[in-house]
Formats: C-alpha cells, structure tokens, sequence
C-alpha cells in the first residue's frame, strides 16, 4: 500500500529531501505523496525513509491503497531505468524474512527424517566406508550450494594529499601565517588562561547557553565543552547551595543553630533547590532524548549576572558569528540517515568565527556514503571519496562550491534524493573583505577571510 501523510503534519520537510523517487511535495496545508511515484522505498531501503525522519510520524501506510512488493518494484524500475535493480533488492516486505526463509531451505528435507532412520544402520556398516560416502555425501552436496559465496568489500584506498589549490582574491602566504598575523584575539591561545578556563568550568559552567558554546569553540580542548562544564556546575551547586542554606540559618538563629537538628532542614532545602535547578537545566536530554550536542544548557541561578561580569572578558577572545544549526528533532535512531551527515552533503555544516581583524569559516564536508542508495552497489566505500571545491569572494560574500568526481558515486547519487553531487554555498558578511587564505585536510575546509 502507498506511503501518506496524515494532517498532523508540522510542514517541517524533513521527508521531502529523503524521498528516493521525488514523490513528496508541499501541499496545502500539508506534504502529500504522490501514490503513482511512490515505492514505499522498495529498491532501495528495507524501511520507508519519510516515515523515517518525520519527527512527529505522520508517514504512515493508506489501507485503501494496497500494493504488493512486485508492482512497487516495477514502479521503482520504470522511476529509475538508469539503475539496475538484482534479485536481491532491499525491501520492508523482506526485512526480517531473510532467516525465516533461510531455515526452512535447510529443513524442508522430508528425507531429514529417513536419514534419521538411516543413522541406526549407519555405526553398523562403518566399516563399509567405501559405499557409505556417495550416500553421505550428496547431503553436504545439498547443504554446500545453500550459502551463497560473498564478495569481498573492497578496502577504499588511501588517497594522496592533493595539491594545494589556489584562487582568484586569495593571499600570497600560507593559512598559518596569515592566522598569525590576522587571526589573533578570536581564540583563547595563552596557555595559562586556557588551563584557568578549564579548572573554572565548575563555576563557568554556571553562564548562559550561549556564552558556554562560544568558550568551547575558543578553548577548543576536549578538556572543555559546554555540556561538561554544566555537569560540573550542577555538582559543584550541589554542594554549594546546602553551604548557602546554612549560612541563611546562622544569619537568622545564630551559631548555635550549627549543633542542633535544626541545620538538616536547611541543608534539605539546599539539596532540594540544586537537584530542582539541575533537572530544569537538563530537560532537553531528561524530557526530550535529545543528545547532548543538541542540547541547551540554560544558566544557573547567579549565572545571568556572573554573565554580565564575564561577558565584557569574554569579547575580545571569542567571537562565534555563526554556529553550527541543529537539523529538525526527533528521531535519533542509528538505523537511519544521519540528520548532520545529510546537511553536510547540503553544505549547511560550517561556523563562522569573528578573529579580529579576519573571519573563520570552518565548512565540514561529506564524510561517510549515505545509507540511501540501492542494493546492488557493494562496490562502493563506506567512506565518502574526498570532493572537490572551488572557492570566491564577491560583493562581502565567500562562495563555496563543492563537487563529488568519483563517477560511481556521481552515477548513484543523481537517481536517488537527498544526496546532491554537488552544493553552492553563499556566506554574506557585513563587512568589505580583503582576500583570503585556505587550507583543506580531514574533510574539514578552513577559510580565513582578511577584513578589508
């Protein structure tokens, strides 16, 4: 039956992109499928990829459109003429019945049970072993051709460091250098006060969201974030709000409160308030299962005022312009397309840093092949081939241009959704720039734009 969307759609079009065949479009007021390119994603997934990523699932199958696993196929065929689909393309109505299938091929021997009589005689004739193998041994004969043999997966190769690239607008010196002389006071480079941010984070912890993801892009320390800087600090309130309490509790009673019961029910107060403040503070991944690179860490009590103390210190080192968006929420499931892995193939995946007298662009590109290709493609790697890029500056925008060249890879991703071969991506700034300087390893393109 055709895949449709109820009208409980958000209109977040998180499926529209992950459709193999282009059937998903905006509607009013909501997404539709359109049931004459729809496969149910026969051909190419053993899932169906929209009710995959709907956040709030709304993709769900129409009893009064029911369609068996060969007319989908067909479909996907006529779709996709350009794409060979074997006899052993992905399916949902095959998910899980491939061991089902797999143990009756080995029972259905009825003669399993006259063998189980001939076993008797079998031990008695052991020394007439010149007859009994040709009886024997058409059984492993039957039993051989069952697995069927398994190609190796090719191991990618490593590729060679590719020459370094040059540009119109770009500076005659290297991307160290011009950091040396542009780049400074973005980041926090003083070894002594990168090690006091770190030893702090109980107490930094405490700072607004935003203020803790700009020191963790500056500090740039494993040692560091701003979901560990968070834990520390709910911990360390842990202790200190109980210590308040009780400082409440001599200013009112007097020293001697300290030796009577009556200290405990302060000190209760004070665990009562921190364990309050930490679920509050943690509600994205206690409510949400959200993970903590999504999650937003909202200050401690004192934090909002340590901020304004703190933020005026902070500005001259950090100076995060743009950070990296989070894709739509919701389902988190390994079996499914990564939600980054996918904005990468977009090139939406990159940070802007102000430095100072430079800007920092940091564009992270495809890293791994997406699961949403069709079955008969083993030869490809799990890793994706390094691209392409081509980079220019024009009227204060930095244009990056991304393309995949490995032609098998080209030759898939242009019959199936959500996996351009290429991407564009514009990155305005406020200010005239001056030139640039570049540098590309890991997958990770960094581009340091000089302000004019």
């Amino acid at each position: 039956m055709a895949t449709m969307i109820t009208g409980d759609c958000i209109n977040c079009g998180a499926c529209e992109p992950e459709c193999p065949n282009n059937a998903i479009s905006q509607g009013d007021p909501v997404y539709v499928i359109d049931p004459l390119l729809c496969t149910e994603c026969v051909g190419f997934h053993d899932y169906e990829a929209c009710a995959a990523v709907c956040p709030v699932d709304v993709c769900v199958t129409d009893p009064n459109n029911v369609e068996a696993e060969d007319v989908l196929i067909a479909r996907a065929r006529t779709l996709h003429p350009e794409t060979t689909f074997g006899e052993s393309f992905q399916s949902r109505f095959r998910k899980g019945s491939a061991e089902g299938t797999s143990a009756p091929a080995a029972q259905p021997p009825a003669a399993e049970e006259k063998p189980a009589a001939a076993p008797t005689p079998v031990p008695a004739p052991q020394p007439v072993a010149a007859s009994a193998p040709p009886v024997a041994a058409p059984a492993p004969a039957a039993a051989k051709p069952a697995p069927p043999p398994a190609a190796p997966k090719p191991v990618p190769v490593k590729q060679e460091p590719r020459p370094k690239k040059s540009f119109p607008n770009e500076l005659p010196v290297s991307f160290q250098e011009a950091d040396e002389k542009y780049g400074g006071g973005g980041t926090i480079n003083g070894k002594a006060v990168r090690l006091a941010v770190i030893l702090f984070q109980p107490i930094i912890g405490a700072l607004p969201h935003d203020i803790k993801k700009r020191l963790e892009v500056a500090i740039q320390s494993p040692w560091f974030t701003a979901a560990g800087s968070t834990a520390a600090n709910i911990l360390h309130n842990a202790m200190l709000y109980p210590i308040i309490c009780a400082a409440v509790a001599v200013a009112r009673h007097g020293m001697e409160i300290i030796f009577s019961k009556d200290i405990n029910s302060y000190f209760l107060i004070g665990i009562i308030l921190a364990v309050i403040e930490g679920v509050y503070r943690l509600r994205d991944g206690i409510f949400h299962a959200k993970p903590a690179d999504e999650m937003r860490f909202p200050a401690a009590i004192y934090g909002v005022p340590l901020a304004f103390v703190v933020e005026p210190l902070l500005a001259k080192f950090t100076g995060r312009v743009r950070d990296i968006p989070i894709p739509v929420d919701g389902f988190y499931s390994k079996g499914f397309v990564d939600k980054l892995e996918r904005e990468r193939r977009y090139g939406n995946i990159y940070t802007v840093e102000d430095r100072g007298g430079a800007y920092l662009v940091r564009m992270e590109f495809p890293r791994e092949m997406p699961d949403i290709i069709v079955a008969n493609s083993p030869e490809l790697p799990r890793e994706m081939p390094d691209y392409d890029y081509d980079l220019a500056l024009r009227d204060s925008q930095l244009i990056v241009k991304g393309k995949c060249l490995d032609d098998n890879v080209r030759k898939i991703s242009s019959s199936v959704g959500a996996f351009p071969p290429e991407f564009t991506t514009v990155i305005p700034f406020q200010q005239r720039l001056a030139g640039f300087a570049h540098q590309f390893e890991n997958k990770r393109l960094d581009v340091l734009l000089v302000k004019a």
